[in-house]
């Protein structure tokens, strides 16, 4: 279990540290030009793990969950970068807790798996967290962080539909690249069809397009890692363990972009990552 883990922290740090990166690059440039990046990295890194393992090939019936999953894929992504160009590092990460949410509760009403007490206790503290998180100064709700809020409903369709693909593919990691590809196509397309965004993928923004690759070679170690211990029956501690995340922006956030987070949403974001945590470990 020690190992599963330890992985699942490395994931953590991963998306952590890409969520950094990838925050200066959507304040800057926008959700289209963060997204491109991210999925150019994801598919650096799946590619090169998949050479790796050595064994090609896949069945059309987890073909198609893997292509379901990269539409919902990329509606993920695009929704929270979206939200990410305006909103704080710190608060918009934080909704990521709702996928182990999401998760949890298609465990429960999907595989029939028992209620206790604790995960009773988690899933209130996850959906009380995130309340918390999203006030704003004069008690008001922060309506601008709804789509990242819907962001985890479809990255958490995303990896439910690639359950199957990873566990019936001898390669587990081709239905996640094949995910990406998918993210990646629609993607390039929605950004040739607005021809004034097509100036934003050139060599004029080298630097940033430098710093959001970086953020999707960083996101792609997380997914690899993350597909692996899907494989291996361990995707509730991946979920829960790595999306501690939350809490590593957070801190990163506050000495590189000066957030700056009330009390009462402090409160939230140290709620909602122990809520996913009591979520996962009962």
């Amino acid at each position: 279990m020690l190992l599963p883990v330890t992985l699942a922290l490395v994931i953590a740090l991963t998306f952590a540290t890409s969520g950094i990166l990838i925050k200066n690059v959507s304040s800057k440039r926008g959700y289209l030009f963060a997204s491109f990046f991210i999925a150019v990295g994801n598919i650096i890194v799946l590619s090169a793990v998949v050479l790796l393992i050595g064994s090609i090939g896949i069945s059309y019936y987890s073909l198609l969950f893997s292509v379901l999953s990269g539409i919902a894929l990329v509606l993920g992504y695009m929704l929270f970068y979206k939200t990410l160009e305006k909103q704080q590092a710190s608060n918009t990460y934080a909704t990521v807790e709702v996928q182990v949410l999401l998760i949890a509760l298609y465990g429960i009403f999907a595989l029939g798996e028992s209620v206790s007490l604790a995960k009773g206790i988690g899933i209130i503290a996850i959906v009380v967290g995130i309340l918390f998180v999203s006030i704003e100064k004069g008690m008001k709700f922060n309506g601008r962080l709804v789509p990242a809020l819907i962001a985890n409903v479809f990255w958490s369709l995303s990896w439910i539909l690639l359950v199957y693909p990873i566990n019936h593919t001898p390669n587990h990691v081709i239905p996640t690249l094949v995910s990406f590809l998918v993210f990646f196509t629609i993607v390039l397309a929605v950004v040739l069809a607005k021809g004034k965004n097509r100036a934003a993928i050139s060599a004029k923004n080298s630097k940033l397009a430098a710093i959001g690759t970086a953020a999707g070679v960083s996101s792609g170690l997380g997914n690899a890692i993350f597909t692996i211990l899907t494989s291996i029956k361990q995707l509730v501690t991946a979920a829960v363990v790595s999306n501690t995340s939350p809490a590593i922006v957070a801190v990163f956030a506050h000495f590189i972009y000066h957030d700056r987070l009330s009390k009462i949403q402090i409160l939230g974001l140290a709620i909602v990552v122990c809520g996913g945590v009591i979520l996962g470990a009962y």
